[in-house]
């Protein structure tokens, strides 16, 4: 502990986590550290709207959802991001004209 009573910056916080939390998603998991619990679910692959469909492989798409207040362009930016992460992950192009979706929750 430092003097201020909170754990130094090199120290790492506990972690938590549990999988299959979300029992109607097609995978899930709660990951916590410290006050940060983050929920995720991911459906799929599975019917794609038209205007979302691609011929070769899968669509990702992937909804963000803050602790506090209204989607921002912060948000967005997120989303972003994760959805690149998501793409290169995994392996869309064995499921073409399908969508998998990604719900991240921070709680």
């Amino acid at each position: 502990m430092d003097v201020e009573g909170s754990a130094p910056k090199s120290e790492l916080r506990p972690m938590f986590c549990e999988v299959g939390p979300i029992t109607r998603s097609d995978g899930s998991c709660m990951l916590s550290s410290g006050d940060t619990t983050v929920v995720c679910a991911v459906y799929g692959p599975g019917e794609v709207k038209p205007s979302k469909e691609l011929i070769h492989k899968a669509c990702v798409d992937v909804v963000y959802r803050s602790r506090v207040g209204n989607a921002g362009i912060e948000d967005r930016k997120q989303e972003i991001f994760i959805e690149k992460s998501c793409s290169s992950a995994i392996l869309s192009v064995l499921h073409p004209r399908t969508a998998v979706t990604v719900n991240i929750q921070e709680m």
